[in-house]
């Protein structure tokens, strides 16, 4: 683990003996990789029961928890420098936990979150807010940012899908499917990301943000709300592209079903004929010579083929 303060417009190393004693100062620690024994002693730290941290970090999705104690706002960050199209091996957990004075970060080293937060910290559009409110609002734009990836990326799936004309590959459906699977996830991880921001927005909710803040998070609920219509759009292509391919498939199976029926029906002629009159005729009680029936046999088949021809059952169209 390793914990770091902001101190002089940039992070220093830091230690839990330190952040305990920090509890009513308006600054900003954060925690990188942290253990499970680590966050127990992170939750002592922060003098807060071990349940408001503990296990939280696989939680499904975006939300945040207000007490009167301590607001924890939760999200997930998506890797999206994995070129894997699952979802689910490429999150990290992003927590914002304060007590109203001190805010703490909790997240995974790759995620950057240390970096991005800092980077703009200081920034003119937000240095009239208050840390709480830089850090929660920096965190969240980060997070935001890697959904806004997948979003382009599967909206960008979903066009080239929808340019590629039938009949198509063999693996057409396999990779529909998982589109259609991880759109589904984004989608609703979107939906609870966008349900936080309207919780931060909201100026009757307690979340811990000061009222004079919460325009700040205008512009994440709109970016929120954009992601999920497009993510939601995406994923009706995926399921309009799987509705259209069983129903090429069906098509398919029943012009060969067709096509086999009318071949066994045209050979069955001549095998009847051959069966009931018999392959020699001498002798025999019909008046009918070898030629004749050979005749009444090719003409019976080819007025049948020429039916199932004018009826397009022959796997030509018509």
């Amino acid at each position: 683990m390793r914990i770091s303060v902001w101190e002089d417009e940039g992070l220093r190393e830091a230690t839990l003996e330190e952040l305990g004693e920090n509890l009513n100062k308006k600054t900003w620690f954060d925690i990188i990789d942290p253990s499970v024994e680590d966050m127990e002693g992170l939750a002592d730290a922060l003098r807060v029961p071990r349940h408001a941290l503990i296990g939280k970090l696989k939680s499904n999705y975006p939300h945040v928890d207000s007490y009167p104690e301590y607001t924890k706002i939760f999200a997930w960050y998506l890797n999206v420098k994995e070129s894997e199209k699952d979802l689910s091996l490429n999150m990290a957990p992003l927590i914002v936990f304060t007590n109203g004075s001190v805010v703490v970060t909790i997240g995974r080293s790759w995620t950057k979150i240390s970096e991005e937060v800092a980077a703009e910290f200081t920034s003119p559009r937000i240095a009239s807010a208050s840390v709480v409110s830089r850090v929660a609002y920096l965190t969240l734009s980060h997070a935001l940012e890697s959904y806004e990836h997948f979003v382009e990326k599967f909206e960008g799936e979903a066009e080239r899908f929808e340019d590629e004309a039938p009949p198509w590959s063999k693996v057409f459906y396999s990779e529909v499917f998982v589109i259609r699977r991880e759109t589904s996830s984004l989608h609703r991880l979107l939906r609870h990301f966008r349900m936080l921001a309207e919780a931060l927005t909201d100026s009757k909710a307690e979340v811990g943000i000061p009222e004079s803040d919460r325009k700040l998070f205008d512009g994440i609920l709109e970016r929120a709300t954009g992601a999920e219509e497009t993510t939601e759009t995406t994923q009706e292509i995926m399921r309009d592209l799987i509705n259209m391919h069983m129903d090429t498939l069906s098509y398919d199976m029943n012009r060969a079903m067709r096509l086999i029926a009318s071949l066994t029906v045209i050979v069955g002629i001549p095998s009847l004929i051959g069966s009931i009159l018999g392959a020699n005729t001498v002798d025999s009680p019909y008046s009918l010579l070898l030629w004749q029936v050979v005749l009444i046999s090719v003409v019976a088949a080819g007025l049948l083929a020429l039916l199932f021809y004018m009826k397009g059952w022959l796997g030509v169209d018509r």
